[in-house]
């Protein structure tokens, strides 16, 4: 509870306006940074901001994260069988068609590309391979959190089967090996390979149709995969960019961030960290976003917002805190202090970002805090009250990971940090994927 300035009435109204004055300020200051981290109420949307500078948090997943758990889930896929059409009044009877395998491709923005390789099968002998490059739409859903990319009928943007010269002399050769010796008298090979040019061509349209009717639209999705982001970062737009090796995705939250992540490229990858292993999830976060999320835990009460002078959270303490980010400073995190409980103060603390990832929670704290700037009380401005404070660190993204799934081809995996770094104004992290507990 705010106390009021008074002063006895010997007093000179020079020392009256002596003593209220910091309290003044540093109520001021307190109420002013309340509004400005207060979060917006009305959702922006990433692509229809021309002046929008950069996300405030981005995530690159490389393809062949993804490519390597959906790999281990085609044995379940069906197979179907493809009629062939007679060559020289002789029937070649039906292969059996089967998803060989599905790669994540780069697409136009706002979409997702693949590439399923079908094999058209004899038996056990692979007969042909027909590339069928599909494009999908996601469904963006940023307030519930939610990105789901799915290979199904109803998703599918376009659907192109392809197959190189030496698909089509493969399959004259075993066109050619199909046929009995009489056929063979009255029908040269080079004739047979032409017409399986003309088969070739049937064939490529039948694997596409077949893949679209008997895959997509009767299994329902022959991949899925669903990132949830966690409910303590709210979202507000995403921007889905599929690159040459990654799925970018640019994030903006509902919270001031005054300085966000450079803008993005308009085609291509986004940047990857120097160092990072190209197999991890790579997130970047604007130095400013880590702010206004420490902030936003704080509003929710998911880091203590009330402190003693010792430096332990006390939901009744007299020192109220907050977090800033000194944008460009070798020293940019700010821990914000204000106490008007016996003495009026405002602390402003700088110090070297630290990060410390300890098991599924990163904390993000400044270990070396020195005292930046102090309106109110010299006590405080010695620094005797907040050494304990400063160097305590706070939770910054507390649970993050572990609140954090994917789910791929049915089956959850949750993340886990396993790189963290602050590089100039950005904080980097590197994510794996687990298996999810409980599942």
């Amino acid at each position: 509870m705010r106390l009021p300035c008074s002063a006895p009435a010997v007093l000179s109204l020079s020392l009256l306006l002596l003593g209220c004055a910091p309290c003044k300020k540093v109520h001021a200051s307190h109420d002013a940074f309340l509004r400005d981290t207060a979060p917006l109420t009305q959702p922006r949307n990433l692509n229809s901001i021309p002046d929008l500078s950069g996300p405030h948090l981005s995530l690159s997943i490389p393809y062949e994260v993804l490519d390597a758990v959906v790999a281990r889930e085609l044995k379940k896929v069906p197979t179907a069988k493809v009629p062939l059409p007679q060559v020289s009044g002789v029937s070649l009877g039906t292969l059996t068609l089967a998803v060989d395998s599905v790669r994540a491709r780069p697409a136009p923005k706002g979409q997702l590309g693949f590439r399923v390789i079908v094999g058209l099968r004899q038996g056990k002998k692979t007969v042909l391979q027909v590339n069928v490059d599909a494009r999908v739409q996601p469904h963006l859903d940023p307030q519930a959190g939610e990105l789901v990319v799915a290979l199904s009928g109803k998703d599918v943007v376009a659907l192109e089967p392809s197959l190189d010269a030496n698909g089509r002399k493969q399959l004259g050769e075993w066109i050619w090996s199909q046929l009995p010796p009489a056929a063979r008298m009255v029908v040269d090979k080079g004739a047979v390979s032409k017409i399986a040019g003309d088969v070739a061509a049937q064939l490529m349209r039948q694997a596409a149709e077949t893949l679209r009717r008997e895959l997509l639209d009767d299994l329902g999705e022959l991949v899925r995969y669903e990132l949830d982001l966690p409910e303590a970062l709210p979202l507000s737009a995403i921007s889905l960019q599929a690159g040459e090796r990654h799925l970018d995705l640019d994030l903006q939250t509902l919270l001031k961030v005054a300085v966000p992540l450079p803008a993005p490229p308009a085609t291509g990858d986004h940047p990857r960290q120097a160092g990072l292993h190209p197999n991890l999830i790579q997130v970047r976060i604007a130095g400013d976003t880590m702010a206004a999320l420490a902030n936003h835990a704080i509003r929710e009460g998911r880091i203590p917002e009330r402190w003693t002078l010792a430096g332990e959270p006390d939901p009744q303490g007299p020192v109220y805190v907050g977090v800033g980010w000194a944008e460009g400073a070798p020293d940019p995190i700010e821990i914000l202090l204000w106490t008007w409980a016996d003495e009026c103060a405002h602390v402003i603390l700088r110090g070297e970002p630290h990060l410390k990832v300890n098991g599924k929670t990163l904390e993000l704290g400044t270990p070396r805090a020195r005292v930046e700037k102090v309106v109110g009380s010299f006590k405080v401005r010695a620094g005797l009250f907040f050494d304990k404070t400063a160097r305590k660190g706070l939770p910054l993204i507390e649970q993050t990971a572990a609140a954090t799934e994917i789910e791929i081809a049915g089956g959850a995996m949750a993340v886990e940090v396993a790189e963290a770094m602050v590089v100039g104004d950005e904080v980097i992290l590197g994510l794996r994927l687990a298996q999810a507990r409980g599942r």
